[in-house]
């Protein structure tokens, strides 16, 4: 009788088993979980460093026109206001080292004034001269106001007075603003606010720009520049 030889037993083939898989796949859940947050938050720290960056730049272009403006100032007086028209209560000249009596100045050099209409923001008026209009000049003006700082520029003339800006030649240079404080510098006595509340001994030698900004319900950031009075 004729043999037929046994089947050789099978061997287990190695693999994973169903709670391994599950396993696997949970930890690459969650890393890929991980991977996605912190690519959100790159994604969300460049947008807002772009954002600051932008509002940045504006305000650095604003505070750069404004020194432009004051670089091409003009010698020519604005109607000075009440308080800068005589010394405070009755106050007497300054006398000087030798005993003379030293007259009050302007502690802002002409063409140039400052001012708080019905007590409110400041008011920074320059006369200066036309950029496209040689030979003529033209008024300035630079105020805070609903949280915008804005600059207006009167139309060009070769006759004073000049005119005035008015509503539409207004433009909104920055946005998101809480201050606008201007100080100058007085030699020997150190800064002083704007406007002036007493006659001055010496004419300022330079000014102290100050902006305040606030993007959203984040501090207050104050940028400051400081422009010499030639």
């Amino acid at each position: 009788m004729k043999r037929h030889p046994r089947a050789a037993p099978r061997r287990a083939v190695p693999g994973f088993t169903l709670i391994e898989v599950m396993i696997a796949i949970v930890i690459m859940a969650v890393l890929s979980l991980i991977a996605w947050r912190g690519l959100d938050s790159m994604s969300r720290a460049n947008v807002q460093l772009q954002e600051r960056s932008e509002d940045t730049a504006q305000l650095m272009r604003a505070l750069q026109q404004l020194q432009r403006d004051l670089a091409w100032r003009n010698t020519i007086e604005l109607p000075a206001s009440a308080m800068e028209a005589q010394p405070q209560d009755g106050a007497p000249p300054t006398p000087t080292a030798g005993g003379r009596q030293q007259a009050p100045v302007r502690l802002l050099p002409p063409g140039m004034e400052a001012r708080r209409p019905d007590a409110g923001s400041l008011l920074i008026e320059v006369v200066r001269a036309a950029p496209a209009a040689p030979g003529r000049w033209q008024r300035v003006q630079w105020w805070l106001q609903s949280g915008a700082l804005y600059r207006a520029v009167g139309e060009a003339a070769a006759a004073y007075p000049l005119p005035a800006p008015q509503a539409a030649d207004r433009v909104a240079v920055l946005q998101g603003m809480v201050s606008f404080e201007v100080r100058a510098w007085e030699p020997d006595l150190g800064w002083r606010a704007l406007p002036a509340a007493v006659q001055a001994r010496s004419p300022a030698s330079g000014l102290e720009i100050t902006l305040g900004a606030r993007r959203d319900a984040g501090p207050v950031l104050r940028y400051r520049q400081v422009v010499a009075l030639d």
